[in-house]
């Protein structure tokens, strides 16, 4: 089994690092390609976002009926396909036509990946291995934004995007090489709508966009934080990256114990100390050391409560696997653009302290979701008697 998951690991790190690599080279990008601005560089990277949010909610659920490792395999075909046009573009329109058809095979590779995970898994053992697994966010965070700033200097930006779809055609030799275990498929044709109407959907959805929404909100402003408020420079934000994904990383030694522990009294413990972190953001935001402090432990609690937020989700109805997880995915992709377009107004005016107020909230409704379900759950554990 050690070697499927250290095969989807790398995989994820290696689809991950795209929604990451651009925002570092994009000035080198626009330089290229002359008559435009980073920021219209940067644009590309929302038709990628557009890309993943619709193939996660009306081309993941293919994995159900034809099995997640072919769903893989033809989303990594099409993701060294739209790689490769992106290191070819002459211009900002054939880029972002390019992310967005990457956008489309990532939103298919990434819930077939947590599929896998799940599959391949023993059975008691499910979140150790999702927890290896989600570790290749790890690498993409590290690996990506460093890589990529270091090979554009030495070579160019379009060697980055070269790269990547030799590492994914890398990644899909070796598992067209690999034998995946064979699960039943789903008889039924399912959808977004189909997933929406299992049980006790609802509830997980809101964890998760409460997850990633309070930890993209203070996330992506930290940066702009750290140069502009503090006064530091983008080397001191790239040893922030390094420690917040020690400790996402880190956590893994961690994840055998999900497996013994109740998932919602877990989550709802460790969106708790999730709060006390965002509480800290409010008040130490200032402090650089304090940044340094807290990245490992935010990191650290990140990864566990996404852990449990897939765990939750692929046990809800095994037949309808990859709908659930293009819902996941969708949601998540959904909090990126709200937990920029809602923070940014309140960061420009109040700084990172703000993020950790709104952070908070958004935690604080994690809670009460996560609880409310718990509640419902022993509800109906006990026959219905709430006092019981």
């Amino acid at each position: 089994m050690q070697k499927p998951v250290l095969l989807l690991t790398a995989t994820v790190g290696v689809v991950g690092s795209n929604s990451l690599v651009l925002s570092p080279i994009a000035a080198r990008v626009a330089q290229d390609l002359g008559g435009v601005t980073p920021s219209e560089v940067m644009s590309c990277a929302a038709f990628y976002g557009l890309g993943v949010a619709l193939s996660a909610l009306f081309l993941a659920p293919l994995a159900d009926r034809f099995g997640a490792d072919r769903a893989l395999k033809l989303a990594l075909a099409l993701l060294a396909v739209a790689f490769l046009g992106s290191a070819m573009a002459k211009d900002v329109m054939v880029l972002s036509i390019a992310q967005s058809i990457a956008g489309l095979g990532a939103g298919v590779a990434i819930p077939a990946l947590y599929i896998l995970a799940a599959q391949i898994a023993p059975v008691g053992q499910e979140a150790r291995v999702i927890g290896k697994v989600l570790t290749g966010w790890t690498l993409s965070m590290v690996g990506g934004v460093t890589l990529s700033a270091y090979v554009a200097d030495l070579a160019g930006w379009r060697f980055v995007y070269g790269g990547l779809s030799f590492g994914v055609f890398t990644m899909l030799a070796f598992i067209l090489r690999t034998d995946w275990p064979q699960v039943p498929r789903a008889t039924q044709v399912t959808s977004p709508l189909t997933a929406l109407r299992v049980e006790g959907i609802g509830a997980a959805l809101l964890s998760v966009g409460a997850l990633g929404m309070g930890f993209y909100g203070v996330y992506n402003f930290v940066g702009s934080h750290v140069v502009e408020n503090i006064g530091l420079n983008v080397r001191d934000v790239g040893i922030l990256t390094l420690f917040y994904g020690a400790g996402f990383a880190g956590a893994m030694m961690f994840d055998g114990m999900l497996d013994r522990l109740p998932v919602l009294r877990s989550l709802a413990v460790l969106f708790g100390v999730l709060a006390g972190v965002y509480v800290l953001f409010y008040e130490f935001a200032h402090s650089y050391t304090f940044l340094l402090a807290i990245m490992p432990i935010w990191g650290a609690l990140q990864h566990l409560c996404l852990n449990l937020t897939i765990g939750w989700l692929t046990r809800l109805d095994p037949n309808q696997r990859g709908a659930i997880m293009g819902l996941n995915s969708a949601t998540m992709y959904l909090s990126v653009f709200l937990g920029t377009l809602l923070y940014r107004p309140f960061f420009e005016s109040y700084g990172l302290s703000a993020g950790g107020a709104i952070s908070l909230l958004a935690t604080l409704v994690g809670i009460s979701v996560v609880l409310n379900a718990r509640w419902q759950q022993v509800r109906i554990l006990r026959g219905g008697d709430p006092a019981a």
